[in-house]
């Protein structure tokens, strides 16, 4: 490196301003001795050194719903927090992930989320969440605390990416004005335990008018046709088979001979009943808005449904006599299983300012706020404490069955975890392929099953083959 050398003027002049400087120094007077402070009047504090004000942030907060109960926890927590603001943002439901994914690809990803739980696996998996292990250790956040099946849904490969915020389940309603015309004893269950009962009881309890449309249909086991009939009941009858969709995480299991006889059994209780098309006939004439429901206006006899009705039951049909009990394993009465769905909250990845961010959600998710979930929204806490809590219970219109349905969390089930979830909830659950191929017709259980097998098998190769 060259060096610059300096000239005799410049010499001169650097060296003239430090003497001048000098004898600047020299001219000063010497400063008076400090003088001690004033001790305060008696009584009086002394002044207190201000805090410094607390950095500005803004926190962008996506969800596809529940303003109603975000709104007021937004003006809360800016009492106590002012210096921060939430941007929140509610889609209508199924457009937050394209744009979610949008917005991280271009770095603009939101600093918090709440998402389907059991999309996180194959969110996380592609790289779209933060894992926040590190702030669960440091705030003493413990998995013990939480319903298992909510936890299970947070976690990919061992890192925890969302925090759960509440579940719901699904069970066998049955409305006990039908049986007991029927000469059925109200007061007892249906035998979900045993498949060709089931079958059966659809067929009596469907009645047709005498133009021969159907009055009061029996029980429609599957969601192929929208939400009149029930909501999750695929899965349910699945576990109750004892099917599990995956061998392990690299292997789907859709060809599962259990798989091939819940569609199979499905398809007969749909023909016991008259059909698919009958079927989709009675179900056409029902608005899908709430308070529009067969079942709450004494027209279906059963339905595989969830936990959130007994509200809409206090709400639209406070008259309506039903039961409600969790679907027993098949043939095993003395065993039950169940299906948790719901939400969790999740800090997308590439968002800044994390700290603020979990706080954001730890506020939310606070045992006072869990509460305040179970209440206002009649959902079921991820917290079991909360869960469980008296305050929780009492506030159902209907405490016993909002009781054994809270309770019964802890023995549900959840779907899978993998990185195909995506496409095992679509073909399974969801109309236009998978299982509709058998309820419309147009495959055999088993080369649905195939099919099916197919597909999740390629998605997986191919996340794994990525990776």
């Amino acid at each position: 490196m060259s060096k610059k050398l300096l000239s005799r003027r410049e010499f001169l002049r650097i060296a003239g301003v430090a003497a001048g400087g000098v004898v600047a120094a020299s001219c000063v007077p010497p400063a008076a001795a400090p003088v001690a402070p004033a001790e305060p009047a008696t009584g009086a504090e002394a002044p207190k050194a201000e805090a410094p004000a607390a950095t500005a942030v803004t926190l962008a907060f996506w969800t596809e719903g529940w303003p109603e109960w975000i709104d007021p926890k937004i003006e809360a927590y800016k009492a106590v927090k002012p210096e921060v603001t939430i941007d929140f943002v509610t889609f209508k439901w199924g457009e937050m992930m394209p744009k979610l994914l949008t917005a991280t690809a271009g770095g603009t990803s939101p600093n918090a989320i709440i998402q389907d739980r059991f999309r996180m696996a194959g969110w996380a998996a592609r790289g779209g969440a933060t894992a926040i292990d590190d702030f669960i250790t440091k705030f003493g956040i413990k998995q013990e605390d939480y319903i298992p099946a909510t936890w299970a849904e947070c976690v990919w490969q061992g890192k925890t990416y969302a925090l759960p915020w509440q579940t719901d389940g699904r069970f066998i309603f049955w409305n006990k004005e039908i049986f007991e015309a029927n000469d059925l004893d109200p007061e007892v269950a249906p035998p979900t335990e045993d498949w060709a009962a089931m079958t059966e009881l659809a067929k009596k309890l469907t009645k047709t008018a005498s133009d021969g449309a159907i009055d009061v249909m029996g029980f429609v086991p599957t969601q192929t046709l929208g939400a009149v009939y029930g909501n999750g009941g695929d899965f349910v009858y699945a576990w109750a088979n004892g099917a599990t969709f995956l061998k392990d995480e690299r292997t789907a299991f859709m060809d599962d001979p259990r798989l091939v006889e819940t569609l199979t059994w499905e398809y007969d209780v749909q023909e016991a009943v008259g059909g698919i098309d009958a079927a989709s006939t009675f179900s056409s004439g029902w608005p899908t808005t709430a308070g529009y429901s067969p079942f709450g206006a004494g027209k279906l006899a059963m339905m595989t449904n969830g936990d959130w009705n007994l509200a809409n039951f206090a709400k639209y049909y406070p008259d309506l006599k039903f039961g409600m009990a969790p679907w027993r394993m098949k043939g095993d009465a003395s065993n039950s299983t169940g299906f948790a769905g719901g939400f969790c909250m999740a800090i997308p990845a590439g968002a800044p300012d994390l700290p603020e961010s979990f706080d954001w959600l730890q506020y939310l998710l606070s045992y006072e706020n869990q509460i305040d979930c179970g209440v206002t929204l009649q959902a079921i806490p991820a917290l079991i404490k909360a869960a469980n809590s008296d305050e929780v219970i009492q506030s159902s219109p209907y405490p016993e069955l909002r009781k054994m349905a809270n309770e019964s969390m802890q023995y549900a089930n959840f779907r899978p975890v993998s990185p195909a979830g995506q496409n095992i909830q679509d073909l399974w659950a969801y109309p236009g392929t998978g299982r509709d191929w058998v309820l419309y017709g147009q495959k055999t259980p088993e080369q649905a099953c195939a099919d099916m097998q197919t597909e999740v098998q390629k998605a997986l190769d191919e996340f794994w083959a990525s990776v």
